[in-house]
């Protein structure tokens, strides 16, 4: 669970060998299939299937609902006979709610709902009997009002079957109704992970704070106040040092993993308070003559200013926040460049904490 672009659905798919992975291992009824050769993987398919999150996309237009449906059987060579295929079909359908089947057995996607459709993709995972379905996020494009009887459906077949789900969603509600355990994702890091009652009752991570937090209340007695992250999200091309959550993170520390574009992110926001601008840009000059890599945040000065600069950029750092300004480690001159130079983070790893593991330095 997590934002947009936090890598659910690429886990999803590496899990499933869709992807491959750069590291780690995957293991499947406790076979490592993460280098498996393909024709070793073939067999395996069969127990893990997807569900993709857009139905429209997934199903092929040209293909009819029961042809698609019953694809599968073909190409895993467990039915070749129309009837038998069509009989196991018509039975999936009907066990899904597709119905009336036979009605439908030869309409094609742009003749159905996107309910109907987003069945037709479960039926399809189904026919195989698998052992585990990656769902990734399976209601995501589906109206409300039918959300509740798809997740109902989930779960009848997850009872009937003995099916394990990996469940793809950025919606705490459906997470609550459909898991047993959470794994919380930001930017391509699971942060914390444990039973789902634990998490939502006592959430430990900054950033599952601020999730649960972001739900709305509609008792306006029972509203708390939030402390919600700020800014944006970075870009995963190039994530933070350390915790990737701590340029957002409202109980940041010193040690969490500050950089130089961090002293440049901090310059620009004192350039939204135009009197602070004003200053700023008298004193320091245009942000572009600043440059930052890794650890350090550097420019070029004169000779006669270099020494005016560095008080100045030592006077603003008081200013800023205590974790900003404590992860600093000097402010120096070198051959007339003027050199922020932070701390290194310390080290980042999952810790246990009350029965979770839990990626953050606050334990």
């Amino acid at each position: 669970m997590g934002e947009s672009g936090c890598g659910k659905t690429t886990t999803g798919r590496a899990v499933l060998r869709l992807v491959d992975s750069t590291s780690g291992s995957i293991k499947f009824e406790g076979m490592n299939i993460t280098t498996l050769k393909e024709e070793r993987l073939r067999p395996l398919r069969t127990r893990m299937q997807i569900i993709f999150q857009d139905p429209h996309a997934s199903l092929n237009p040209a293909m009819s609902i029961g042809r698609a449906i019953g694809h599968p059987l073909k190409i895993h060579g467990l039915a070749w006979q129309e009837e038998d295929v069509k009989s196991q079909v018509l039975t999936a359908m009907r066990e899904v709610g597709l119905t009336p089947e036979e009605q439908l057995y030869d309409k094609y996607p742009s003749d159905l709902s996107g309910g109907q459709k987003q069945r037709a993709v479960i039926a399809r995972a189904m026919i195989l009997k698998p052992k585990l379905i990656v769902a990734d996020e399976p209601v995501a494009m589906l109206d409300m009002s039918i959300r509740a009887k798809v997740l109902e459906l989930m779960l009848d077949l997850k009872k009937k079957y003995n099916l394990t789900y990996l469940f793809i969603t950025h919606d705490l509600a459906t997470a609550k109704f459909l898991c047993d355990r959470i794994a919380i994702m930001y930017l391509g890091r699971i942060v914390e992970t444990g039973p789902a009652k634990l998490i939502y009752n006592d959430p430990k991570h900054p950033y599952t704070k601020a999730l649960l937090q972001a739900i709305p209340i509609p008792d306006p007695r029972r509203r708390a106040r939030k402390v919600l992250p700020k800014g944006e999200v970075p870009d995963a091309v190039n994530p933070p040092m350390g915790c990737r959550f701590h340029p957002r993170c409202p109980a940041v520390l010193p040690t969490c993993g500050w950089e130089g574009r961090d002293f440049l992110d901090y310059l620009e926001e004192r350039r939204t308070d135009l009197e602070k601008g004003k200053v700023d840009e008298a004193n320091l000059g245009p942000l572009d003559l600043w440059k930052a890599k890794g650890l350090v945040a550097e420019r070029q000065c004169r000779p006669e200013n270099i020494a005016i600069i560095t008080e100045y950029v030592r006077s603003i750092l008081n200013d800023a926040p205590s974790p900003l300004s404590k992860a600093v480690e000097r402010v120096k001159n070198v051959e007339n460049r003027l050199v922020v130079q932070f701390r290194n983070p310390d080290p980042l790893a999952p810790k246990a904490v009350e029965g979770r593991l839990v990626e953050c330095l606050l334990y």
